[in-house]
């Protein structure tokens, strides 16, 4: 024995959370952006202002995209979670099957 244990039940339960970690996610990238829409180029538009954005706008709406993609990414996880217990417990199933036949 390895001393690995699978715990394919709690695993399947998280799985499922997973969905809704993927909704706050998106929530919080849509009202970030919203935010962010709202207030414009806030940082002016003189010498350091324009400096700023020169710097700055391009990796904070990169930033925003990426909490979007994040809840895809969450809701995918979930999903492979889901997949991993099913296949397991396939497994184990059929291996039980085969060495009760021995």
């Amino acid at each position: 024995m390895t001393g690995f244990r699978t715990d394919l039940d709690r695993l399947e339960r998280g799985a499922a959370d997973f969905g809704e970690y993927a909704e706050r996610a998106a929530k919080i990238g849509s009202t970030l952006g919203g935010v962010l829409d709202s207030l414009g180029a806030c940082w002016g538009d003189d010498a350091v202002g324009q400096s700023f954005a020169s710097s700055h706008v391009t990796p904070a709406s990169g930033t925003v995209t990426g909490l979007g993609d994040i809840g895809t990414g969450f809701s995918g996880v979930g999903e492979r979670f889901a997949d991993t217990a099913r296949t397991y417990r396939t497994a184990e199933q059929g291996n039980s099957t085969s060495f009760g036949e021995i």
